[in-house]
């Protein structure tokens, strides 16, 4: 993907119609007396740059030029303004990004088979007024990168080591924005970039960052419930002797329990049992009456005595017949028969009786003894006082039981917790050993030792030393990206300090984004980079030298190479006089004799 027009629907803005093939220079120059207060560095070929990568659907916020600077009314000095930016797709057809201030979140997108006609913008929008995210995900399915596929970032991540601006010539590797955040934000990215498997690092830091949340939770929990793991056999321990306390109060509680019904419901008892005993003491006195007649009919046994009449009659001198005799005497035995047959039937009764009257007599022995009970209860108010004890004691047990089994449920939690930890520590120590397999094999990564290569050469030419790009497992075995020293070209090889100047690092920059452009040359990757201000204050031969090599890439690989300038900082021949750049190479000029030589052609 390249470059190919960038302009606005305001007059005064410079519109850009960049070179597809070489090179591309914006190019600034300083036509004031250099006492007046004006400087070319704010011309806006910086901000330039910032424009493109907001056109290619960067979010941003009011730290953004596009949204800070405002007028009088506080409304952006730009918020009419709407850009466009034409890209040519690897595939060869034309992409067109369409983006306002006013809805800076906001972005259209049209399709076309050839350049737009001069700065028109195309009549056709396939996309319109997309959403940020949608937006990216859209010109990802257009660019088609390969290097993006299967990876959990989009074109995005690699942006600006295609727009490198001034704060992102301090590192080789890690660029501005990712300044302040994690490393995981950009190393398995530039580990994936360099040719490796970034998410093997990825899986690395990711586990790392579970298990020191895991660690960090599992002391949080220790600390704020003051419980170990080591603990829990003791805990459950108490857990069973506070059950038991709690169970043998609320047994003694269940005795008392009718306190907790209404003490009126308890009087309403009381009479009810009254009512059943006088029940009962009527049957009871009915059933004495009825056994005391029983026993007193079987005492009245039928008694006769011959003998005795007999002798009455001898007394009287009276005649006594034989015959008077024996009727009496088989009267006698008659009234024996009948008698022992009454009685027989008047104990029988009598038995039944007297279990009756055992019973009623129980179940008075029953009410009457709870009635006492209760009239006991109804007196006694230490048996209140009892209760409430009991309750109360009950319910402290329940509340150390709920803080035990609270412990407890923690103290599961934490040794969950440290399964978890362990099992991650196994997958990290997994990862570790294939980072360091990786690391132990660089020389079999092809595309590794390609940009490696390419780097130390592209040096070489421009630098005329020596230098290279390695990587190492630092004491967290993760991976860390060494800054590249520059070596003398002698013997000895020694290493320099040359490489922590300001200078030195602008070019290791420079020559890193140029061999990472060449390394993906061969596949569907981006197709330019913007180096602005690359020129400034370096020597006139390293000028000279880089300029030559950007030539010798361009012509050699399908690369679009844009770079930003100032006038005096142009390389110089041997009589000290500018190197100008062909007309045909300058895709924009800047000045500053007056606010119309700027980019945006106003100050502010």
């Amino acid at each position: 993907m390249k470059l190919s027009k960038l302009y606005c629907n305001d007059d005064r803005f410079k519109n850009i119609t960049f070179n597809l093939k070489g090179i591309s220079v914006i190019y600034a120059d300083v036509l004031t007396n250099i006492r007046e207060k004006k400087n070319s560095h704010d011309l806006g070929k910086t901000k330039l740059a910032e424009l493109i990568d907001y056109l290619l659907v960067k979010k941003i916020d009011k730290k953004n030029f596009l949204l800070k600077i405002t007028n009088d009314q506080g409304h952006s000095v730009f918020k009419k303004h709407i850009f466009y930016l034409e890209v040519l797709l690897n595939d060869g057809k034309f992409l067109t990004i369409k983006r306002s201030i006013e809805n800076h979140t906001k972005t259209s997108i049209s399709i076309n088979e050839q350049r737009v006609e001069g700065y028109k913008p195309p009549e056709k929008w396939d996309y319109e007024d997309l959403g940020i995210d949608i937006a990216k995900q859209t010109l990802e399915s257009y660019f088609n990168f390969d290097f993006f596929k299967s990876k959990p970032y989009d074109y995005r991540k690699a942006i600006n080591y295609c727009i490198r601006m001034q704060p992102d010539y301090e590192d080789v590797y890690r660029l501005s924005k990712f300044k302040g955040g994690s490393d995981i934000d950009w190393k398995p990215f530039m580990f994936d970039l360099l040719g490796f498997n970034g998410d093997v690092l990825r899986t690395k830091y990711e586990n790392d960052k579970k298990q020191e949340n895991i660690i960090e939770y599992i002391k949080q929990l220790k600390r704020n419930f003051s419980v170990n793991e080591t603990d829990r056999d003791e805990v459950i321990a108490q857990i069973g002797l506070q059950e038991a306390k709690a169970k043998d109060a609320e047994m003694k509680i269940d005795q008392l329990n009718f306190y907790e019904q209404d003490k009126s419901l308890i009087e309403n008892g009381v009479d009810e049992i009254e009512n059943k005993i006088s029940d009962l003491n009527t049957i009871s006195y009915n059933l004495n009456f009825d056994i005391n007649k029983l026993q007193n009919s079987i005492k009245n046994n039928y008694s006769f005595d011959l003998s005795k009449v007999e002798k009455v009659f001898k007394e009287a001198e009276l005649y006594f017949p034989e015959k008077l005799k024996k009727d009496y005497t088989e009267l006698l035995q008659f009234n024996e028969e009948l008698t022992k047959d009454r009685n027989r039937l008047l104990k029988k009764t009598l038995k039944e009786k007297t279990s009756q009257l055992n019973e009623v007599n129980k179940t008075l022995q029953f009410l009457n003894d709870k009635k006492e009970n209760l009239f006991g209860f109804l007196r006694d108010t230490d048996t209140f006082k009892r209760l409430k004890v009991y309750q109360k004691e009950l319910a402290k047990l329940e509340s150390e039981l709920i803080q035990l089994k609270e412990r407890l449920r923690i103290i599961d939690i934490i040794i969950g917790e440290d399964n978890k930890r362990e099992e991650l520590k196994k997958e990290i120590e997994d990862t570790i050993k294939e980072l360091k397999n990786i690391g132990n094999h660089t020389e079999k990564n092809v595309k590794y030792k390609l940009i490696r290569d390419l780097f130390s050469k592209y040096f070489s030419d421009v630098m005329n030393e020596d230098t290279y790009i390695s990587w190492s497992i630092n004491s967290n075995n993760n991976v860390d990206f060494k800054p590249p020293v520059i070596k003398t070209k002698d013997m000895l090889s020694k290493d320099t300090a040359k490489d922590e100047g300001r200078t030195y690092r602008k070019i290791l920059c420079v020559i890193f984004d140029l061999a990472i452009l060449v390394a993906n040359n061969v596949e569907s990757y981006f197709r330019f980079v913007y180096h602005d201000d690359v020129l400034s204050q370096q020597d006139n031969g390293i000028k000279i030298r880089l300029l030559k090599l950007i030539d010798s890439i361009t012509s050699s690989y399908d690369i679009q190479y844009i770079l930003s300038v100032i006038k005096s900082d142009l390389p110089t021949d041997e009589n000290d006089n500018p190197i100008y750049f062909s007309k045909k190479d300058i895709v924009l000029e800047l000045n500053d004799k007056d606010e119309s030589g700027t980019l945006f052609g106003f100050e502010f």
